[in-house]
């Protein structure tokens, strides 16, 4: 519980902080400079999928969405996939075709990548779900300042994990372009999706 309060905290501090430094980039029509605080983080990383690996540069040219989270999230993680679906079905066609959504699970024992595939595609085919070994997600996260503790004792089979809750909005480039709290509306996802596309690849 202590954990959980913890990242509850830092993530409240975290998004008040990023959305105060983001304000002046909501307001332009043109692609901006990307704030330095969204500079020092992201980057390339390749996880598993029911079909395989997925690397974050096969999307090069396209938007992602990246979101930390499990499939037996009681809250943040449907609400953020439902939100996801609900922005995607309002992209025009041309617009969507160029967007994914890509659910990293950080619980990797119970998430197999055949379960996360049936669970991501229930609320959208663009979103994809990935995973890897403890040890890779925390590498993957560390890259987005994010991260997660799986709140598990030995033989406990039912458990939770206590994770940050950010979109990290990724443009064409493969660069950290916004950050949107999980429960962001789906016309905030859309306006930042549409900002996004304007970054040529």
């Amino acid at each position: 519980m202590k954990n959980r309060r913890w990242l509850v905290l830092i993530t409240a501090v975290g998004l008040a902080t990023f959305s105060a430094a983001g304000v002046w980039w909501w307001n332009s029509s043109q692609p901006a400079p990307i704030p330095e605080h969204l500079q020092r983080m992201g980057g390339d990383f390749t996880l598993q999928s029911a079909d395989g690996p997925v690397a974050l540069a096969d999307f090069r040219g396209k938007v992602v969405l990246i979101y930390f989270g499990y499939a037996n999230c009681p809250d943040a993680c449907p609400l953020t996939m439902s939100n996801w679906a609900r922005a995607f079905k309002l992209l025009p066609a041309d617009e969507l075709s160029r967007v994914r959504g890509l659910l990293v699970s950080v619980d990797p024992e119970r998430d197999t990548p055949q379960m996360l595939k049936e669970y991501a595609t229930f609320f959208h085919p663009n979103i994809i779900g990935v995973t890897g070994s403890v040890a890779a997600l925390r590498e993957v996260a560390a890259l987005y300042r994010s991260d997660f503790v799986i709140e598990k004792e030995q033989g406990q089979a039912e458990y939770d994990v206590a994770h940050m809750s950010f979109v990290y909005v990724i443009d064409p480039q493969g660069k950290v372009r916004d950050l949107l709290a999980h429960e962001s509306r789906p016309a905030e996802i859309v306006e930042s999706i549409g900002k996004a596309l304007k970054v040529k690849s």
